[in-house]
């Protein structure tokens, strides 16, 4: 059996769609979903990220690779005329950036005790489960991370933010 070609005699028209009918629904609510009162929107204003969660977000990108994905290659923005391609832009600074601070905060982080140090990895997500039992990781965080804010304050490439 052939099978029939559609488009042989296809000059861009189709045959007419019949007309729908059009039916209004309309839909009460029951009254027990009518008396609940219906809860308030509310949106909270942005509040600035701590200082010592901006260090650790970005040693946490850093750490996950999110710094190193250009490979040291340059920027495409003088392809569009936003740069030159010599000098630095915007977001090779923002980056700069990120990574000195990084990397300050990886070498805090490694001066504290290896509880420590612990707690940390595994409060931002990068370590397997706790494994110190006989220590509470809630307490232990809350000590590292003072004692890393206590550093962070005083470390060259982190003072500034704080």
């Amino acid at each position: 059996m052939t099978r029939q070609k559609i488009t042989l005699g296809w000059r861009g028209r189709c045959a007419p769609v019949p007309e729908l009918p059009l039916v209004e629904v309309s839909c009460k609510l029951p009254e027990r979903a009518a008396s609940i009162p219906a809860s308030e929107l509310r949106v909270d204003p942005w509040v600035p990220p701590a200082p010592l969660d901006e260090c650790l977000a970005c040693w946490k990108a850093w750490m996950h690779g999110d710094a190193d994905r250009n490979l040291s290659a340059k920027s495409m923005g003088g392809l569009v005329g936003n740069t030159d391609g010599h000098g630095a832009d915007i977001h090779e600074q923002q980056q700069a950036r990120d990574t000195r601070i990084a990397v300050a905060t990886d070498a805090m982080i490694d001066s504290l005790p290896r509880q420590q140090i612990w707690a940390i990895y595994r409060l931002c997500s990068l370590a397997t489960p706790w494994r110190f039992p006989g220590a509470d990781l809630v307490v232990v965080g809350e000590q590292a991370r003072q004692a890393l804010l206590v550093k962070l304050k005083k470390n060259v490439c982190t003072s500034v933010l704080f």
